[in-house]
């Protein structure tokens, strides 16, 4: 590998976006999507939401990795979650609160921690689909497929 994870995001056959499959279903997807990745790698990260699956795999000079995938659902009470994570009211879209949010579930997988209320608004605001800095760290996100967001975070520091 060449200083950044490998990653691969997947639709669980027969399901369409927004409905719910067996979370067990979804959680053996994920694993054997990231055998199929690495299925030595001594870091991994793996992630499932609405019948989509997403799973990364690291080795050095990679030290900590996480990601999350998220269905940008239209029925969440994003401005209720929005303040209680970033303690003020604030006016954001629902792909921006999904960005911020798997931001954070990124984060804190690779971590053990939450990121900072900065970083989220940073990533929440975040349209690039090539890699950008967070702190000590790496954020690449993308639209993996209509209705969803995909955050995954890396960094080789120590």
């Amino acid at each position: 590998m060449d200083g950044r994870p490998r990653y691969a995001v997947r639709r669980l056959p027969g399901y369409r976006p927004g409905q719910r499959p067996p979370k067990a279903l979804e959680s053996a997807e994920a694993r054997v999507l990231q055998a199929e990745l690495d299925p030595a790698a001594a870091l991994f990260s793996r992630s499932h939401g609405r019948g989509l699956i997403a799973a990364a795999v690291a080795a050095p000079p990679v030290t900590r990795v996480g990601i999350d995938v998220e269905w940008i659902d239209p029925g969440r009470r994003l401005a209720a979650i929005a303040e209680h994570y970033l303690g003020a009211a604030e006016a954001v879209t629902p792909e921006q609160f999904f960005r911020g949010w798997t931001f954070g579930e990124a984060w804190f997988k690779a971590f053990g921690r939450d990121p900072t209320a900065d970083l989220i608004r940073m990533a929440g605001g975040n349209l690039s689909e090539a890699p950008v800095p967070v702190g000590d760290a790496w954020l690449l996100q993308t639209l993996p497929e209509p209705g969803f967001v995909m955050s995954l975070v890396w960094t080789n520091q120590p």
